[in-house]
Protein backbone atom coordinates (compact mmCIF):
# COMPACT_ATOMS: atom_id res chain seq x y z
CA UNK A 1 0.00 0.00 0.00
CA UNK A 2 2.82 2.45 -0.16
CA UNK A 3 3.34 3.17 -3.77
CA UNK A 4 -0.03 4.84 -3.91
CA UNK A 5 0.98 7.20 -1.31
CA UNK A 6 4.03 7.58 -3.25
CA UNK A 7 2.26 8.53 -6.23
CA UNK A 8 0.15 11.16 -4.10
CA UNK A 9 3.67 12.50 -2.67
CA UNK A 10 4.96 12.60 -5.88
CA UNK A 11 1.97 14.41 -7.51
CA UNK A 12 1.67 16.64 -4.47
CA UNK A 13 5.31 17.90 -4.72
CA UNK A 14 5.05 18.61 -8.56
CA UNK A 15 1.93 20.72 -7.57
CA UNK A 16 4.09 22.38 -5.08
CA UNK A 17 6.75 23.18 -7.56
CA UNK A 18 4.04 24.18 -10.34
CA UNK A 19 2.43 26.38 -8.68
CA UNK A 20 6.14 27.80 -7.10
CA UNK A 21 7.08 28.66 -10.58
CA UNK A 22 3.98 29.81 -11.24
CA UNK A 23 3.57 32.15 -8.68
CA UNK A 24 7.83 33.25 -9.56
CA UNK A 25 6.05 34.14 -13.41
CA UNK A 26 3.13 35.79 -11.73
CA UNK A 27 5.42 38.08 -9.61
CA UNK A 28 7.36 39.22 -12.59
CA UNK A 29 4.39 39.40 -15.12
CA UNK A 30 2.88 42.04 -12.51
CA UNK A 31 6.40 43.82 -11.91
CA UNK A 32 6.81 44.14 -15.67
CA UNK A 33 2.56 45.30 -16.30
CA UNK A 34 3.02 47.97 -13.55
CA UNK A 35 6.46 49.39 -13.75
CA UNK A 36 6.43 48.64 -17.80
CA UNK A 37 9.87 47.74 -17.47
CA UNK A 38 12.13 44.09 -17.65
CA UNK A 39 15.59 44.38 -15.79
CA UNK A 40 17.81 41.69 -15.31
CA UNK A 41 16.25 40.55 -11.68
CA UNK A 42 13.35 40.22 -14.00
CA UNK A 43 14.91 38.20 -16.81
CA UNK A 44 15.80 35.54 -14.06
CA UNK A 45 12.59 35.63 -12.18
CA UNK A 46 11.07 35.03 -15.62
CA UNK A 47 13.73 32.16 -16.62
CA UNK A 48 13.26 30.53 -12.84
CA UNK A 49 9.86 30.30 -13.10
CA UNK A 50 10.17 29.24 -16.50
CA UNK A 51 12.59 26.33 -15.78
CA UNK A 52 10.46 25.28 -12.74
CA UNK A 53 6.92 25.10 -14.66
CA UNK A 54 8.71 23.03 -17.63
CA UNK A 55 10.77 21.19 -15.49
CA UNK A 56 7.51 19.80 -13.52
CA UNK A 57 4.58 20.22 -16.60
CA UNK A 58 4.43 17.12 -17.91
CA UNK A 59 3.98 15.27 -14.23
CA UNK A 60 1.48 18.26 -13.14
CA UNK A 61 -0.46 17.20 -16.67
CA UNK A 62 -0.56 13.29 -15.72
CA UNK A 63 2.09 12.10 -18.04
CA UNK A 64 4.99 11.24 -15.92
CA UNK A 65 5.11 7.30 -15.04
CA UNK A 66 2.28 6.13 -13.78
CA UNK A 67 0.28 7.50 -15.80
CA UNK A 68 -2.81 8.94 -14.77
CA UNK A 69 -5.54 9.28 -17.44
CA UNK A 70 -7.75 11.72 -15.63
CA UNK A 71 -4.97 14.04 -14.57
CA UNK A 72 -3.86 13.55 -17.87
CA UNK A 73 -7.41 15.11 -19.19
CA UNK A 74 -7.73 17.65 -16.96
CA UNK A 75 -4.10 18.42 -17.62
CA UNK A 76 -4.43 18.81 -21.46
CA UNK A 77 -7.76 20.44 -21.33
CA UNK A 78 -6.47 22.86 -19.01
CA UNK A 79 -3.69 23.73 -21.27
CA UNK A 80 -5.72 23.80 -24.28
CA UNK A 81 -7.89 26.53 -23.12
CA UNK A 82 -5.13 28.95 -21.96
CA UNK A 83 -3.29 28.89 -24.90
CA UNK A 84 -7.00 29.49 -26.61
CA UNK A 85 -7.81 32.05 -24.07
CA UNK A 86 -4.42 33.49 -24.62
CA UNK A 87 -4.72 33.94 -28.30
CA UNK A 88 -8.08 35.64 -27.91
CA UNK A 89 -5.93 37.76 -25.53
CA UNK A 90 -3.60 38.36 -27.95
CA UNK A 91 -6.24 39.47 -30.81
CA UNK A 92 -8.05 41.42 -28.46
CA UNK A 93 -4.51 43.70 -27.87
CA UNK A 94 -4.01 44.00 -31.56
CA UNK A 95 -7.28 45.03 -32.32
CA UNK A 96 -7.62 47.39 -29.16
CA UNK A 97 -3.96 49.06 -29.80
CA UNK A 98 -5.09 49.12 -33.64
CA UNK A 99 -8.21 51.86 -33.01
CA UNK A 100 -7.10 53.26 -29.90
CA UNK A 101 -4.20 56.18 -29.81
CA UNK A 102 -2.96 53.95 -26.27
CA UNK A 103 0.93 52.13 -27.33
CA UNK A 104 1.75 49.53 -25.30
CA UNK A 105 5.08 48.74 -23.60
CA UNK A 106 6.80 45.33 -25.28
CA UNK A 107 7.85 44.23 -21.28
CA UNK A 108 4.32 45.51 -20.17
CA UNK A 109 3.13 43.19 -23.18
CA UNK A 110 5.27 40.07 -22.31
CA UNK A 111 4.04 40.83 -18.86
CA UNK A 112 0.11 41.26 -19.79
CA UNK A 113 0.57 37.57 -21.75
CA UNK A 114 2.55 35.51 -18.98
CA UNK A 115 -0.14 36.85 -16.87
CA UNK A 116 -2.89 35.79 -18.59
CA UNK A 117 -1.53 33.04 -19.81
CA UNK A 118 0.12 31.03 -16.18
CA UNK A 119 -3.47 32.24 -14.50
CA UNK A 120 -5.61 30.82 -16.82
CA UNK A 121 -3.98 27.44 -17.14
CA UNK A 122 -3.43 27.05 -12.87
CA UNK A 123 -7.36 28.63 -12.63
CA UNK A 124 -8.42 25.67 -15.21
CA UNK A 125 -6.77 23.27 -14.08
CA UNK A 126 -7.41 23.93 -10.40
CA UNK A 127 -11.51 24.25 -11.57
CA UNK A 128 -11.41 20.90 -13.94
CA UNK A 129 -9.89 18.88 -10.71
CA UNK A 130 -12.80 20.26 -8.99
CA UNK A 131 -15.94 19.47 -11.48
CA UNK A 132 -14.57 15.98 -11.89
CA UNK A 133 -15.44 15.06 -15.21
CA UNK A 134 -13.54 16.71 -17.96
CA UNK A 135 -15.92 15.42 -20.57
CA UNK A 136 -18.89 16.70 -19.75
CA UNK A 137 -17.77 20.22 -19.26
CA UNK A 138 -17.60 21.75 -23.26
CA UNK A 139 -19.56 20.16 -25.81
CA UNK A 140 -19.41 22.86 -28.95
Amino acid sequence: MEKPEKKTDSYKATMGLMWIGSAILLVSSVYMIIWKMFNDIIAIGVLLGAMIIIISFFSYIGMERPKDERLMKVGTMSATWSWYITLMFLCFLLFSGFYTPRQFQPAELFGLVIFVMVSSMLVLNTYFNRKGDVEETFHL
